[in-house]
């Protein structure tokens, strides 16, 4: 597709890391709307955003260093390169959250509204970024003969493995459903019935999703075999979430009911 999109003599300008940036400024923007939608004091999501985002991003590439940490030993100058591609959500999601729970103690905010007001945002920046891996060719599909399917034909692109053969392209199923899901929340943020309720939702959703839209990928990202089926690490990750989140949903409604008895 489009690796780069602009070359000044030896300095390149990815698309990969300029969608990853426009993901990140307008999931925060999505999040702030969201915040002040539900009575929240104005700016306080954009204050705590940086470091959510900077632990979100330290997350991510830490997992896809340890996913494919052999390369990266021999090649260690590269673990800093995430503009060329190499992050793993469920890291970015687990690094956030983190950088989340310290931001709300420091600005003293509530938790559960606030992850409310930015999990629409997270997907929403996530859907941008399945763009840019679109564009740079990673986390790409199986091989098909679908009428929908795409060819990587750019040598510099990262679908090396499948270079000019038609792939499923899972980014852009990625991309859609990233997309209707963040409708879905916003929509349903207005409706709520209990703080951590979007949250919840959110991550019960989306590990579903991404469960099964990882059979459709052929990149290597690490994984273990499991009763003769192939496990991507990935996939391991959204079985764990899933119950994760079906507790916080019960915890939060739970909390609700305590609270207006």
């Amino acid at each position: 597709m489009f690796p780069e999109a602009l070359q000044i003599g030896p300095l390149s300008l990815h698309t990969y890391g300029i969608m990853v940036a426009l993901g990140i400024l307008c999931g925060v923007l999505l999040a702030e709307f969201l915040w002040r939608r539900q009575g929240g004091e104005p700016g306080k999501v954009i204050d705590l955003s940086f470091m959510v985002v900077l632990s979100g991003l330290i997350g991510a590439r830490i997992v896809f260093v340890l996913v494919n940490l052999d390369y990266y030993l021999g090649n260690p100058l590269e673990i800093i390169m995430i503009w060329k591609g190499g992050l793993v959500f469920f890291g970015a999601l687990f690094g956030g959250i983190l950088g989340l729970i310290a931001a709300v103690r420091l600005y003293q905010v509530p938790f559960w509204a606030t992850m409310d007001a930015v999990a629409p945002g997270m997907a929403f920046g996530h859907a941008l970024g399945r763009l840019g891996c679109f564009s740079a060719g990673c986390c790409f599909g199986e091989p098909t003969t679908a009428w929908w399917a795409v060819t990587f034909t750019d040598p510099r692109c990262l679908a090396t493995d499948v270079l000019n053969t038609p792939v499923h392209p899972v980014q852009l199923y990625s991309a859609f459903a990233l997309l209707v899901l963040t409708a879905f929340l916003v929509w349903k943020h207005s409706r709520k019935r209990f703080d951590g309720q979007i949250l919840a939702l959110y991550m019960c959703i989306y590990s579903v999703f991404r469960f099964a839209v990882e059979f459709f990928r052929s990149d290597y990202r690490g994984g273990v075999d499991f009763a003769g089926t192939f496990l991507s690490t990935s996939q391991i990750f959204a079985l764990a979430l899933l119950p994760v989140a079906v507790l916080i949903y019960g915890y939060c409604m739970h909390r609700e009911v305590v609270s207006s008895q």
